[in-house]
């Protein structure tokens, strides 16, 4: 049993506070601290799954064809036997893939291994990644990392921009098993187009 704090520092909002930066520091879970508006940004290890399926991937039931143009069906129309030849990369028994829309640019789509539920289209949609170059400066400038995902973990992290927008930020989401939520958004540096606007 732990020893609780008496102290004429030891407020209740300052233990409150101790309590929550322990729990951050232990799990990962992001939490505001201080004015500063630091955070601990959320890792892996914090967000882990019991076990990751190792057996043979069912496809994708992306539905009738028909329903797809352009990006989406070149994405969605490939071969089945494919995506059997897939492997587990995502929360236990989920499978990411990428789909390109451009330059830089692309959106996440996902299927259950075990039933083939397909999930169209994830969080935050369509990004782009780069390279952002500066002026004078080609092809180097700014270039996000684009998403990481671990079998093994719940966690989605995508860093890059909205497509078309300045909405920049390394995102955080969290597998509910039934949908993503959001739990931190930090802000990154902005390519030089964005800049000019603010």
């Amino acid at each position: 049993m732990g020893q609780r704090l008496h102290s004429a520092e030891s407020t209740p909002t300052n233990w409150a506070a101790r309590c929550l930066l322990a729990l951050a520091l232990a799990t990962g879970v992001p939490l505001p601290i201080g004015n500063g508006q630091s955070v601990v940004s959320p890792k892996f290890g914090g967000y882990l799954v019991s076990s990751v399926y190792q057996g043979v991937v069912r496809p994708p039931d992306v539905g009738d064809l028909d329903q797809y143009r352009g990006t989406d069906l070149r994405c969605f129309g490939g071969d089945r036997a494919v995506s059997a030849k897939e492997h587990v990369n995502f929360a236990g028994h989920f499978v990411i893939d990428a789909c390109t829309c451009g330059t830089g640019c692309h959106y996440l789509y996902m299927w259950d291994a075990l039933t083939g539920k397909f999930y169209q289209r994830l969080p935050p949609g369509a990004i782009d990644v780069g390279p952002y170059a500066r002026r004078g400066v080609q092809p180097s400038g700014i270039v996000y990392k684009g998403e990481q995902y671990q079998p093994n973990s719940n966690l989605l992290i995508v860093d890059g921009c909205i497509a078309d927008t300045c909405d920049c930020a390394m995102r955080y989401y969290k597998w509910t098993g039934s949908q993503f939520t959001l739990i931190l958004r930090q802000p990154v540096r902005m390519p030089e187009r964005c800049l000019k606007k603010q």
